[in-house]
């Protein structure tokens, strides 16, 4: 019941032009709320402007059809590992759908890693996009490795692209503004469109799996 009421009042206080890290703050010491909670919040609560915002730019994944694609890897990499190990996702007030476990400084490259690139690079070839970009941090632990592990699995796949590594990721996925395959509020309010592939496996494998939420109850 404490976490519905929080995002009731988060809400309440972005709305109102609060700054998110300052409701959250205020919200969670209020009602004593854990770590994972707070996770939770920070992916399911935005404001109106900020949700009519997103869906603004949320387009159906047929769209990238014969367009170019840059994807923010890491970010849809958590997500699909998230919901093909079971381990819970929330579909925010924006329509996005998030992993809660707030892993992206933790996260390691291993075979569950390349599970996920073949679970994204099949969903991709369903919907032939003229190319694919993926976006790398290079301050992760192994992203040269990984975008070469991409690159062979782009291959295999026969889908034209390439795997890029960056240091400043986020910046280099804005400033080229293709449709963009990410969750990341701060890009998705950057650039013109963005597509959900996390949410699209989710209803393609695991639509009735109980670690779904799409709501604070």
């Amino acid at each position: 019941m404490n976490l519905k009421k929080a995002c009731h009042d988060m809400k309440y206080l972005l709305d109102r032009g609060y700054k998110k890290t300052t409701a959250l703050n205020f919200v969670a010491n209020h009602y004593g709320l854990s770590k994972h909670d707070r996770n939770f919040l920070v992916r399911y609560v935005f404001s109106e402007n900020e949700i009519r915002d997103h869906k603004s730019r949320l387009i159906p994944l047929r769209k990238i059809t014969g367009k170019n694609l840059v994807i923010d890897t890491y970010n849809l990499l958590i997500t699909v590992q998230a919901i093909t190990s079971g381990n819970e996702v929330v579909k925010g007030m924006d329509g996005f759908l998030r992993d809660t476990s707030a892993v992206f400084s933790k996260y390691k490259f291993n075979e569950d890693t390349r599970d996920a690139i073949e679970n994204i690079l099949r969903i991709l070839s369903k919907h032939r996009p003229k190319s694919v970009l993926f976006v790398l941090d290079s301050r992760m632990s192994r992203s040269g490795e990984l975008a070469s592990c991409i690159r062979e699995k782009l291959e295999e796949f026969y889908i034209p692209g390439d795997a890029r590594v960056s240091r400043y990721a986020d910046r280099e996925i804005i400033k080229r503004n293709r449709i963009t395959a990410t969750s990341d509020s701060i890009i998705i309010e950057k650039v013109k469109n963005v597509v959900d592939i996390g949410k699209s496996l989710l209803f393609h494998l695991l639509f009735s799996t109980s670690n779904y939420s799409n709501n604070c109850y």
